[in-house]
């Protein structure tokens, strides 16, 4: 990959701003002013992933709520009795 894409991080030792190549995003990198070693991240990609995995948490969340209402109407359609012929309820 070509070191011309890079994006920019700031040391967690000394504040400065340093220029990394996305080539070495996730390994260890060493700030060229204060020789601190940290993790080259993106914060922009971490709150992407988090989108990501909060949207499927999401998701079984609204499965698992469907199944039950699903369950809850199949459970009361059997419940309900057919009313004898002849019959009518009065409300009051």
């Amino acid at each position: 990959m070509n070191d011309s894409v890079y994006y920019h991080q700031g040391c967690p030792v000394c504040g400065r701003i340093l220029r990394i190549g996305i080539r070495l995003l996730g390994q260890r990198v060493y700030c060229q002013h204060c020789g601190g070693g940290f993790r080259a991240t993106d914060v922009a990609l971490e709150d992407v992933k988090a989108t990501r995995v909060i949207e499927h948490l999401q998701e079984d969340r609204i499965e698992t709520l469907l199944e039950l209402a699903a369950e809850s109407i199949s459970d009361s359609l059997k419940c309900e009795q057919p009313l004898e012929k002849g019959t009518t309820h009065r409300a009051g």
